[in-house]
């Protein structure tokens, strides 16, 4: 903790507490300036920085009820009036982003005169991640233990170079940070050896020496000359390989450049094993050499070192798990991009060649950073997503536009239609609507559905958002059919759903089915849900249940959650025409799992089978089926809207809240949900729900419950006939009355003939019995 006062008049500190899921800050006055309290108000103004970025810590979502350590703006940035001489604040580690061990976080604190602005004191204290997750005051021993615990070399570099500029004026702590910084020179590293120049040559740290300055000059220019020398090295290296091995000389000829440790010939006798030729060829050499490739650096040996894996060169374990990360650690340490988002993805997923691996988020969002920065165009297009979708790692719009540029700017079809678009809607760009467009044509002539999609809907409506087109629906059509038969699997697929629903191509079925097949042979997931739903129909297709069911298989093995939701109903109870005997609920539940990571309709069915005692070994405990209820919810399922409305109305396992379950149940039946009409035609009736006085409107109630008959709810249909029996209905055809009874019937429901108009009654029913 630094102290700029020279009195001792105010501390700040860490309190140690029983409670780990807080932070408490406390804030003492001290001699003079606590006995001036009643003469002059004092104002503590706290803010809290992420280091070494030192970037204000921000809250995405601020709660309703704003804690007094968020400022309006959502930062750790507040105000406190010291009234007290002892005062404590506390905040739940929730708030912050996710805390690992090593994460750096200093609290600035300047004390000052509410009445004058006079700085009284100004203290900071610096703060480390646990590893469990909470911080802890940083100390210098607590600092070296985690430099030393095998962090990539950026990191470290990034991490010592604080530490070292934190402590400026200690001796021994800077003599620690140069050996480190040392270490990362060992292995190439520019920027460390120009960090060590810096501390020799600059007065303000306390090891400054002009002789020892010079040498790291020098060191500097040799660091650079031994990069180049091995870059020349490896480029005339190069020039001496073939192709690819060809005969027994080429391959003589790798495998001496290869023992030498050329990167690029240990790759091509990977590959040459891989042919037929060299089938022969030893396997367990073959698969040391193309790791060794992939810890080099090879962009190529570590986009196929996991194929090589599948392949089964070598059993999959946990240990090979830890092997092929180590390989990729090695392969970053060397800022191969392609090793970096790997690793993200790993790290990020916490998933690795099929195995369970630690999830470590912030490990992950510096990989997919230094990735996207070494120019991986996927990285760069993730780190815009990420801003899009949510912002977890808290990005600046500015930075977060960058990437989308990036990787725009390196041909990326879906950068480039999305850069179009934001282009065209004016938002967080300058709207430049040529611009724009010239974007979405460029992704379009690569293949991106989202950018043709515009073009074929831009010709068909004859707008796209305020730009107007000439509407020509021949020509959309035929963009589309072009985009079809350019290879577009989407394109496919929209011109057989337009076949389905109208025909407005005048197609005849086997032109839409022949572009159907062509997405299918391309391994187009929804076409093969597609033709398969149309193979089990056997109307356009001669009916192949065998077929259908491969086609969905393998549609649900791409991760296509329709199909995957399909084969949960064909293990159950049947799937359509494909009808199963023998019901195999493991594997129903394996599939429905999976379909519910994002199909709003699997979610709902999960929360639904959790109520029933026939389905209690599903292994979904009760808030597990309850997120999903919800997270059906938020995608608007009606039926799931429908229940969360109930719950929320009832206070069932949710606060009370009459107006917002009254909302839901509103939207569930805007939706054409039949029960959610039904049941606010009866809230409507009574002007009541669960107990609670609401809106009245006997009209709309009679209006609603119609709808819902209309659309067969059974209970709506008995309402109506019991209603049309009591004569309450006179006005309705006894014909249509006739055929909700019988739809009421049919469901089980049956309607009561003791009403004040037994005539009426009597004959509907009767017509509905024939």
């Amino acid at each position: 903790m630094e102290n700029l006062s020279e009195n001792q008049l105010f501390d700040v500190d860490l309190e140690n507490t029983d409670d780990q899921s807080e932070l408490t800050l406390t804030f003492q006055a001290l001699g003079q300036l606590a006995s001036r309290k009643i003469k002059r108000h004092r104002a503590v103004t706290v803010q809290i920085y992420l280091e070494p970025a030192h970037q204000l810590v921000h809250i995405d979502e601020i709660p309703e009820t704003r804690p007094t350590y968020i400022s309006e703006d959502g930062d750790l940035d507040f105000v406190l009036a010291m009234r007290q001489d002892r005062m404590q604040i506390n905040m739940p580690y929730s708030v912050f982003p996710v805390l690992h061990y090593g994460d750096l976080v200093s609290v600035n604190v300047v004390l000052e005169n509410e009445t004058t602005g006079e700085v009284l004191n100004h203290q900071n204290l610096t703060l480390i991640g646990t590893k469990r997750g909470s911080l802890d005051i940083l100390t210098n021993h607590g600092m070296e233990v985690y430099l030393k615990s095998g962090l990539p070399a950026e990191e470290r570099f990034g991490k010592v170079g604080y530490w070292i500029d934190q402590n400026a004026d200690n001796p021994s702590i800077l003599n620690k940070g140069i050996e480190l910084l040392k270490e990362l020179v060992d292995i190439g590293s520019l920027d460390a050896a120009k960090k060590i120049h810096e501390v020799y040559s600059e007065p303000r740290y306390a090891v400054a020496n002009n002789e020892d300055a010079e040498k790291w000059l020098d060191q500097i220019d040799n660091v650079g000359r031994a990069a180049s020398a091995a870059a020349e090295k490896q480029e005339a290296e190069r020039n001496q390989l073939p192709e690819r091995i060809t005969d027994d000389a080429t391959l003589v000829k790798c495998e001496q450049l290869a023992n030498k440790g050329n990167t690029v010939a240990k790759w091509l006798i990977y590959q040459y094993s891989l042919t037929q030729q060299g089938s022969a060829y030893n396997r367990t050499k073959a698969f040391a050499f193309v790791k060794e490739a992939a810890e080099s650096g090879s962009a190529e040996a570590i986009a196929v070192l996991a194929d090589a894996f599948a392949r089964n060169y070598v059993f999959v374990s946990q240990e090979q798990v830890k092997d092929y990360l180590s390989i990729l650690k090695a392969a970053a340490e060397k800022k191969a991009p392609q090793a970096e988002y790997l690793l993200f993805k790993a790290f990020y997923e916490g998933i690795c060649l099929g195995e369970r691996v630690p999830v470590d988020k912030k490990m992950a969002y510096y990989y997919l950073c230094s990735s996207a920065e070494g120019g991986h165009v996927d990285a760069a297009l993730r780190l815009w997503t990420f801003f899009e979708n949510g912002n977890e790692f808290l990005m600046e719009e500015s930075d977060a536009l960058k990437w989308l540029k990036a990787a725009a700017e390196q041909g990326d079809p879906a950068a480039e239609a999305r850069l179009g678009d934001l282009y065209i809607d004016g938002r967080l760009l300058e709207k430049d609507n040529d611009k724009g467009l010239s974007y979405l044509q460029k992704a379009a002539e690569k293949q991106n559905w989202e950018a043709q999609l515009v073009l074929f809907q831009s010709y068909y409506n004859g707008r796209y958002k305020d730009i107007l087109f000439e509407q020509n629906k021949n020509k959309a059509f035929h963009l589309l059919e072009q985009f079809a038969s350019e290879g577009n699997a989407e394109a496919s697929v929209r011109i057989m759903n337009d076949y389905l629903n109208g025909n407005e191509m005048m197609l005849e079925h086997r032109e839409a089915i022949n572009y159907l097949r062509k997405a299918v042979d391309d391994g187009f997931a929804p076409a093969m849900y597609l033709i398969a739903d149309l193979l089990l129909d056997g109307l356009y297709l001669p009916q192949d249940l065998e077929q259908a069911k491969k086609l969905l298989k393998a549609a649900a093995n791409a991760g296509f959650a329709e199909a995957q939701f399909a084969l949960y109903q064909y293990y159950c109870f049947g799937y359509k025409t494909l009808k199963n005997t023998h019901i195999n609920k493991e594997r129903a539940y394996k599939w429905l799992l999976k379909a519910a990571k994002t199909l709003a309709a699997a979610q709902y069915e999960v929360w639904v089978l959790s109520r029933d005692r026939h389905y209690a070994d599903l292994d979904v405990s009760g808030q597990e089926a309850l997120d999903y209820l919800f997270r059906s919810a938020a995608k608007r399922y009606s039926p799931a809207l429908y229940r969360v409305g109930m719950a929320f109305g009832q206070g069932d396992v949710v606060e009370k809240n009459t107006d917002r379950g009254i909302n839901l149940i509103e939207e569930a039946a805007a939706r054409n949900h039949p029960e959610a009409i039904f049941t606010l035609s009866e809230i409507r009736a009574s002007g009541s729900f669960a107990g609670e006085t609401v809106e009245q409107n006997v009209e709309q109630s009679l209006h609603l419950l119609l709808l819902s008959a209309e659309l067969g709810f059974g209970p709506a249909c008995q309402k109506v006939g019991e209603l049309f029996a009591a004569g309450q209905l006179a006005d309705e055809s006894e014909k249509w009355v006739a055929k909700i009874i019988e739809t009421a019937a049919a469901a089980g429901y049956a309607v009561k003939d003791g009403a004040h108009d037994e005539a009426a009654a009597t004959k509907a029913i009767g017509k509905a019995q024939k």
